[in-house]
């Protein structure tokens, strides 16, 4: 499991870190503030450009970790039904090895000679390696579940991230389009925030 969170760590810093990545410079690069904000007569405009397209490259980059992050639940939330499926199945296993195992001892203790006695002694080891195989697969099934259920919560993680970085980056816009109209950049006027994206 501790591979498997360092894999799922890795994972996210490198989308947390594709803003700062060629592949998202090249895309962000080519952005530019509408006409409103950069040829406004303000004296700030290129300032306010700037913000602008700063406010867009974040919003961009927010998308980008929504989108990566709703991948990662919908592919774990897949892996944690079919090792749930198979937990159960194993759950089953074990059980029906452990009722075998107190059936068999049930019937032991009247052996007449020593050679009967052996003959319990490798029944014994044949049930409790059955046993012991049904609960070491419980085990590794609990343990793929559990690995399922982390990589969900790193993908909501990112989505929940992505999603205030898309807010942050819209409201950047929002004010450098109110200032660049002469307008306070007064949270209270600005408009409501746009509903945002909700892997769940």
């Amino acid at each position: 499991m501790t591979k498997q969170m360092l894999k799922t760590a890795a994972a996210a810093l490198a989308i947390m870190s594709l803003s700062a990545t060629g592949a998202c410079a090249s895309k962000s690069a080519e952005i530019v503030a509408p006409l409103s904000v950069s040829n406004s007569q303000m004296q700030n405009a290129a300032a306010l450009s700037s913000q602008w397209v700063d406010g867009r490259r974040q919003e961009m980059t927010g998308l980008e970790h929504v989108e990566e992050g709703g991948k990662l639940i919908r592919k774990a939330q897949k892996d944690e039904r079919k090792a749930t499926e198979k937990l159960n199945k194993a759950v089953t296993e074990s059980d029906e090895q452990r009722a075998a195992y107190v059936r068999l001892v049930a019937g032991f203790g009247g052996a007449s000679m020593p050679s009967a006695v052996e003959t319990e002694i490798k029944a014994l080891k044949k049930a409790a390696d059955d046993w012991s195989d049904a609960y070491k697969r419980v085990e590794k099934q609990k343990s793929r579940v559990r690995d399922a259920q982390l990589e969900i919560a790193n993908g909501e993680s990112m989505v929940r991230t992505g999603n205030e970085m898309i807010s942050n980056g819209r409201k950047k816009m929002r004010n450098a389009e109110a200032q660049s109209q002469g307008n306070q950049s007064d949270p209270a006027v600005l408009i409501a925030d746009e509903p945002l994206v909700d892997m769940n």
